[in-house]
């Protein structure tokens, strides 16, 4: 798998608007990163070292210092001996410093994402064996799946956490899939990970949009409707080709979020809304 320096890391983040600061020292410019990772048990030499999450604690980038990160980005500047990349958005951050490590796999699949409060599991799998059916006719491997059940990426099967992994998991399985030839990766997308970014930098060749009603407001999640429906209707500013359930509540506003991909397809149980392409 090829390698990327430093620099190329730092130009990523920079592009996209998400650096605060971001000096080092000239010499660590051309070190490859060996390794990404937010866990600092899973830190190893030249190691670029990412300060994720509610609950992270300074201690762990001590560990991750001293298992051989060579630099770390956060949303705060700790002081250590290696070098910071302060950004604004952590999350965002890893998600590209994810794709850049993969080399963007998702790339090489035909990539379809699915959300809705209801019927996300349902319709992946129907989808997955509608798209195993066509593969085995044409001589192609099964397709992927990342649901709120399983995922599988034609490495393994396991049980599944989270109905979108975080965004460096993503690109492990979306890795597994493309090395192993799988032509299709259906992905459940979740509210959660479309408002905290943990798919930024990944464009869905199919997002198809189910329904909505309101469902996971709380504190933690959501903190209302409102917020809930604009995280859901962000998956159409990254997908080429947006499916819409035209029997969706508050379907004139999906209708009109769908307008920022480059064709939409709506579908629905009236037989005159089976299909309907509008480009």
């Amino acid at each position: 798998m090829k390698k990327h320096s430093i620099a190329e890391y730092v130009r990523l983040l920079e592009s996209n608007g998400l650096i605060i600061k971001g000096d080092y020292p000239e010499e660590l410019a051309k070190k490859s990163v060996k390794r990404l990772a937010y866990n600092s048990n899973r830190v190893g030499p030249d190691t670029l070292f990412v300060c994720k999450g509610a609950s992270f604690k300074e201690a762990y980038l001590d560990i991750a210092v001293n298992n051989g990160a060579i630099m770390y980005i956060s949303e705060i500047d700790y002081h250590k001996d290696i070098p910071c990349i302060l950004v604004n958005n952590i999350q965002k951050s890893l998600s590209l410093a994810a794709n850049l490590y993969y080399n963007y796999p998702w790339k090489r699949l035909t990539l379809v994402g699915i959300t809705g409060t209801k019927g996300k599991s349902t319709t992946a799998y129907y989808v997955k064996y509608i798209l195993d059916e066509y593969s085995q006719a044409h001589g192609q491997a099964a397709a992927g799946i990342i649901s709120s059940i399983d995922t599988y990426d034609g490495k393994s099967t396991r049980e599944s956490h989270l109905t979108t992994p975080e965004s460096l998991e993503l690109q492990v399985h979306f890795n597994n899939a493309a090395n192993r030839k799988l032509p299709y990766m259906v992905t459940e997308v979740s509210s959660q990970a479309l408002k905290y970014g943990r798919l930024y930098g990944v464009n869905f060749d199919v997002g198809v949009f189910l329904n909505i009603s309101e469902d996971h407001i709380s504190s933690i999640e959501h903190r209302d409707i409102e917020d809930y429906f604009v995280s859901k209707l962000a998956i159409f500013k990254q997908c080429r080709t947006a499916c819409v359930n035209l029997d969706s509540d508050m379907v004139d506003r999906v209708l009109a979020a769908a307008k920022d991909s480059e064709q939409v397809i709506t579908f629905g149980a009236n037989p005159k809304r089976i299909y309907t392409a509008i480009i």
